[in-house]
């Protein structure tokens, strides 16, 4: 079925309106999980919720993980237990425990209550891993095949295990103890003779990753392998479940949205700023803007302190909010580019000098080049040659100054153990305005000391 999102959602909403949901639930039942959740995403509250009703406890359980945190909040208010328990039923284990993670206490021991004892179980044992780990994010579902068995036996597993466990791209060979010896490629397995033991056929595993890894170690580890899958085990071995591609992509665009959020000073709780809690929400933002101001506060007072040394301050106020936001924006783009470089691997501890050049050599070409420009300006505009030295020299001193601090500041908060998405706003602006007018008015000082303009 084709998937024409406007004609969809204009043949929807007289079915909404009338609250036919046989009709609506006939009307999406071919549709992807994903882009019926785009389609709730266009919809009003009580649409929302509606469409969400007539989904069966299958899709439901599909589309209700592919939905943002407001629309995922909208659609389960008020849901029955009962009906949230066939959902949570029907989800892969990583995904069962963090819905339920995410619901009220009580709410949640009744679903754990409702749903099959084993899902429960699988459950329980995620939870007590930290949502950030790689226990955290693993599935339970997974195909495993001792060593001393014979690939029939391995065939014969997976038919018996095809509604448990879904995008099986490897099965995992483990010793009599559970203990992780290696993988087995799907398509290898069904290529060799049925008595072959599994034991001369298996591969050692590209990546094994431990329970108690961060997600986003795991993350780099997988781009790094390019792989689809890895076992996750214990300690001592013992395999525990299994990581997915699917489970990475949602730790990178996680990491991604709080990163985003960091950059911009408003802290990396996304889901509060979308909520009605206010108090809560200005004091998470509150700190970041106080640095701001603080920082606009000295800057003023050091335009002041010129202003009394520098006869011709009020001419060079013009030329003020060029180079500010000159500086400011190759700043947070050389923050930008560390803090990246960081979050996907490419900078690291023994590269950061080399990434310290590179930007310095690129922030004076692009700082010659703008304070050329600007330096024609001036003196075009105000007949003073010098006064165009001045603004071009302080345009490229700004600009360097900029790429530095953008790029050493990422660097120490990395060194001391602070995230360095937390410096790329704030702190790299405010001190590239204070340098930046520094830079400007002392150049400004010397050459009217020396040169008497």
């Amino acid at each position: 079925m084709t998937y024409e999102k406007k004609q969809m959602i204009s043949d929807l909403k007289p079915l909404l309106e009338q609250s036919s949901l046989e009709a609506v639930g006939a009307l999406v039942a071919d549709l992807h999980p994903a882009d019926i959740a785009d389609i709730i995403e266009s919809l009003t509250e009580n649409e929302k919720r509606l469409l969400f009703q007539a989904l069966d406890a299958r899709t439901a359980s599909e589309v209700v993980v592919e939905l943002s945190d407001f629309s995922r909040d909208q659609v389960l208010e008020g849901i029955h237990t009962q009906r949230l328990a066939d959902i949570v039923d029907d989800m892969p284990s990583d995904e069962a425990t963090d819905f339920i993670a995410e619901l009220p206490a009580g709410q949640a021991a009744e679903v754990l209550r409702r749903i099959d004892l084993e899902d429960t179980e699988d459950v329980r044992t995620l939870l007590q891993y930290d949502e950030d780990s790689a226990g955290g994010i693993m599935q339970l579902e997974l195909l495993s095949a001792r060593v001393d068995q014979t690939v029939q036996d391995a065939i014969d597993a997976i038919r018996q295990a095809k509604d448990e466990a879904e995008d099986i791209y490897n099965v995992f060979v483990v010793d009599a103890q559970n203990r992780l010896m290696g993988t087995l490629p799907i398509f290898k397995l069904l290529l060799e003779k049925p008595d072959v033991v599994i034991e001369s056929i298996f591969e050692p595993c590209p990546l094994i990753i431990k329970a108690n890894e961060d997600q986003e170690t795991v993350a780099h580890k997988f781009r790094h392998y390019d792989l689809v899958s890895a076992p996750v085990v214990d300690d001592d071995g013992h395999l525990l479940g299994r990581i997915t591609i699917d489970d990475v992509m949602e730790v990178l665009e996680e990491e991604t949205r709080e990163d985003l959020l960091r950059m911009a000073g408003a802290s990396s709780e996304e889901d509060m700023f979308y909520s009605n809690q206010i108090f809560r929400i200005s004091r998470l933002r509150l700190p970041w803007l106080l640095t701001n101001m603080f920082g606009g506060l000295v800057t003023g007072y050091i335009l002041w302190l010129f202003k009394l040394t520098v006869p011709e301050a009020v001419t060079l106020m013009s030329f003020v909010p060029v180079i500010m936001s000159m500086g400011g924006n190759v700043g947070i783009q050389s923050s930008t580019i560390m803090v990246r470089g960081f979050a996907v691997g490419a900078v690291n501890p023994s590269n950061i000098l080399k990434m310290l050049f590179k930007e310095i050599r690129v922030a004076a070409v692009i700082g010659c080049t703008c304070g050329l420009a600007v330096g024609l300006l001036a003196q075009l505009w105000h007949g003073s040659y010098k006064l165009g030295v001045v603004v071009g020299f302080s345009m490229l001193g700004a600009i360097m100054s900029a790429a530095l601090t953008g790029t050493i500041f990422p660097a120490l908060f990395k060194r001391i153990g602070v995230d360095p998405a937390i410096s790329s706003g704030p702190f790299v602006t405010t001190a590239n305005d204070i340098i930046g007018v520094l830079i400007y008015f002392g150049i400004a000082a010397i050459f009217y000391r020396l040169l008497l303009w």
